[in-house]
């Protein structure tokens, strides 16, 4: 399978440099997933009062946006959207192809003074059943980054024989290494690739710089680490094989 991960600080509908990348690379590659970071579609929503009717006209123009994409290309996209539903604001993964559209709640959101998500967004937090999809004989999940922290959540992807868990972020203040340790860990210990996807860009409180610092990767089945870009805009393309996948399973055994 291959994924093209964008590293992007920001996509609205018809971006000319997106779209650009997705020309070059789409038309030569035969990409199967295209792979988007967190608050990229939409604000950091720190940036922005809950209004349900302009994030609902912005949900519906960037949903007809990825099924035209997903349609032109003959691929699946995968992004976090802010989406909306009965007067209510949800923190959500939208999984998009050609055929049909489905949704993935986060199940756990931050709730932090500096980083409070629990206070803007109306998720049920209530535990719910993993997302899981199909490409090219790949078991294929979404966890949002918080969400990784939690055993809870890897037992039942693991019970459901997930091969590649995809993991948009929007991290900063210098995290990465934490980010790498942690997820080479999941990657190890439920044989799967976990493909991190983090955004660009910067946000701005109280004089204080907040850098999201991009460098999205890899982490393979056998714990190591693949893959990685930069803290750039771009994109990657990668290959996920099921036969690494396999071997893992049969060296280590833990799935």
């Amino acid at each position: 399978m291959k994924i093209l991960i964008s590293q992007f600080e920001n996509i609205k509908p018809n971006d000319k440099s997106f779209n650009k990348y997705l020309n070059n690379f789409c038309k030569k590659k035969d990409i199967d997933l295209i792979v988007l970071g967190e608050y990229v579609l939409n604000p950091f929503f720190k940036e922005l009062k809950p209004n349900y009717n302009k994030l609902n006209k912005d949900f519906l123009a960037l949903e007809s946006y990825l099924k035209n994409i997903a349609t032109k290309y003959k691929t699946t996209i995968i992004a976090p959207i802010y989406e909306c539903k009965d007067n209510k604001i949800f923190k959500s993964i939208i999984v998009i192809d050609e055929k049909k559209t489905n949704f993935y709640q986060s199940q756990r959101l931050m709730q932090m003074e500096h980083w409070n998500e629990k206070s803007f967004f109306s998720n049920d937090l209530k535990a719910k059943e993993p997302l899981i999809f199909k490409i090219n004989r790949l078991n294929i999940s979404v966890l949002f980054g918080f969400e990784t922290h939690f055993d809870e959540l890897w037992i039942k992807l693991k019970k459901k024989n997930v091969d590649v868990v995809i993991v948009p972020t929007a991290s900063t203040f210098g995290s990465n290494d934490r980010w790498i340790r942690l997820l080479q860990t999941r990657s190890f210990l439920n044989n799967c690739f976990v493909v991190r996807v983090n955004r660009v860009g910067n946000y701005i409180e109280d004089n204080i710089i907040w850098k999201f610092y991009g460098d999205s990767f890899i982490a393979l089945p056998d714990g190591n680490l693949g893959d990685m870009l930069g803290n750039k805009e771009g994109v990657m393309v990668s290959e996920i094989k099921k036969t690494m996948i396999d071997e893992a399973k049969q060296n280590w055994g833990f799935r």
